[in-house]
């Protein structure tokens, strides 16, 4: 829950800045819809994890996303 903002207006803001261009998003949320979540991936979000989180599941996922190794995560 953000305050005075949601998700994918915080995608959308990012997505317009060319300056974060090179910045991934990945949203974590307990409360959404399947349709919710497509529509943040519309709005510029790399990924989405339902709560709750599996912390070595997101190490994962991070590291995919900035095409690190993944053998130092137990």
């Amino acid at each position: 829950m953000l305050p005075d903002i949601n998700g994918q207006q915080v995608c959308e803001l990012l997505r317009k800045d060319p300056t974060m261009s090179d910045i991934k998003i990945v949203c974590i949320s307990g409360m959404i819809e399947e349709d919710k979540i497509q529509e943040l991936r519309e709005s510029g979000a790399d990924d989405f994890l339902h709560k709750p989180l599996d912390i070595d599941e997101l190490m994962r996922r991070v590291c995919r996303l900035l095409d690190m190794e993944t053998s130092l995560i137990s």
